[in-house]
């Protein structure tokens, strides 16, 4: 007994080491412990001040937002303009390298040449779309003022020519003077009774405009010098994302930016191209028709494109509507027309220009139209297909992740007709029509054997 305590003396040094090296009051295993219960406190609180101090943070954040509004008009112009910036500088390298070799550094002189001729282009672009929608939108706001009333009272002859019906007739002459009541009396209120409150909105609305102006001149700016050194803020973002995370980390993350940068610009640069195309189908066949208003509503119905599969409609039934004031007959030949167009839209020119930069179906493009619609408005209608792009291939990444990890097969259809799959060889088994078959008759067997 002395023996094996003079022994376990030995095995002890000062300080109450073992031989071994270890320390009695190690704390490595209990710091990490207590890190964790730390972090998931600290997670708990910031979840808790999101939940209830919700309206603070988004002030918050909106402040920020709208701070620094010039610069992110200037990077998302940047990256629109991109594409348009390339390609003339591939034109202008091959034209003019050879010519300017006795410059400095030709390549920066072809990179501000080709800035300068995307933001030419992108100006005209715009300056073209305003001539036309500015003049015909004042001109259609004069016209609907100054003969609201002989449009009303022909719209009303008209749907009393088309019922035929004293008793009808009655009720839509009632209806309709009620809402000339009821406008009058609105104008009467919110306007001439609140001239203090009209002035003050409309000093908050020429406020409004100036700043939005001010915010685009400068955004311009910014995507200039964005456009520039673009290799530049590109480097720093590589930089910083290898400085954070490991080699393999990082380069995954690299080859989710890629896809997220192809499904962006595939889809913005597409739809931006099929809706001048079904903006210009539109004119040309509204002016064959006769119709009215046709730069006006061209415009609205090619703007409105860029929303799939709802957004052609969000742009007719106004247009229809307007039309329908002026000649209700017209209405009915627009809408015809614009169901002929989106049918040879969604049929020939949209698969041709687009063909499967989202990568989703038809089905998951309507439902992220109508989640991020119904959360974020139109903004969520209009970017809520690629962001929904982007969600659905990092899942799909994590799941052919882990079914890889099971050595299990990623394709798809295979699992469409899976059955099982074997615990011990992870082979899968597809389910046959004969093997259901089987299956129930042997089940209905066992039922009789246990009546």
């Amino acid at each position: 007994m002395m023996k094996e305590q003079g022994s376990e003396k030995q095995n002890r040094t000062d300080g109450g080491r073992l031989k071994t090296g270890k320390s009695a009051w190690d704390i490595r295993p209990y710091l990490a412990i207590g890190l964790t219960a730390v972090l998931v406190v600290l997670v708990c609180l910031a979840i808790f001040f999101f939940i209830y101090r919700f309206q603070g943070f988004s002030d918050g954040i909106s402040q920020i937002l709208g701070s620094i509004q010039a610069v992110i008009i200037g990077f998302i112009l940047a990256y629109l303009l991109n594409p348009v910036m390339r390609f003339f500088e591939r034109i202008y390298k091959k034209k003019l390298l050879t010519k300017l070799g006795k410059l400095k550094n030709p390549l920066r002189f072809i990179r501000g040449l080709s800035v300068a001729t995307a933001m030419v282009v992108f100006l005209a672009v715009v300056f073209v779309l305003l001539m036309m929608l500015v003049p015909q939108l004042v001109t259609s706001i004069q016209e609907l003022v100054l003969t609201m009333g002989e449009k009303m009272d022909a719209l009303t002859s008209w749907v009393q020519r088309l019922v035929n019906n004293s008793q009808l007739e009655g009720q839509i002459e009632k209806l309709t003077q009620e809402g000339f009541a009821y406008l009058e009396n609105w104008l009467k209120e919110r306007i001439l009774n609140n001239g203090d409150d009209m002035i003050a909105q409309l000093t908050t609305g020429v406020v409004n405009v100036v700043k939005s102006i001010f915010n685009i001149i400068v955004g311009l700016i910014v995507a200039v010098y964005v456009l520039m050194t673009k290799e530049r803020f590109v480097g720093q973002a590589k930089k910083i994302i290898y400085a954070i995370f490991r080699p393999k980390a990082g380069n995954v993350i690299m080859e989710v930016c890629r896809k997220a940068d192809e499904v962006f610009i595939g889809y913005f640069l597409g739809y931006i191209i099929d809706s001048l195309i079904v903006g210009c189908i539109c004119f040309v066949g509204m002016s064959i028709i006769g119709l009215p208003y046709a730069p006006l509503i061209s415009v609205v119905v090619g703007v409105t494109n860029i929303i799939p599969y709802f957004g052609p409609y969000i742009g007719a039934i106004p247009s229809a509507i307007l039309i329908f004031l002026v000649n209700p007959i017209q209405a009915v030949y627009f809408l015809i027309m614009i169901l002929v167009i989106q049918q040879v839209d969604g049929n020939i020119i949209a698969p041709k220009i687009l063909g499967n930069s989202t990568g989703l179906s038809p089905f998951w493009v309507v439902f992220a139209i109508l989640l991020m619609g119904g959360c974020f408005g139109i903004v969520g209608m209009i970017f809520g297909v690629p962001v929904f792009a982007m969600i659905y291939y990092l899942v799909k990444r994590v799941v052919d992740h882990f079914l890889r990890r099971k050595k299990l097969p990623t394709d798809t259809k295979i699992f469409t007709n899976l059955d099982c799959v074997d615990p011990d060889t992870n082979e899968v088994k597809e389910r046959t029509e004969e093997k259901t078959v089987l299956r129930s008759v042997k089940q209905n067997k066992d039922d009789k054997e246990e009546k």
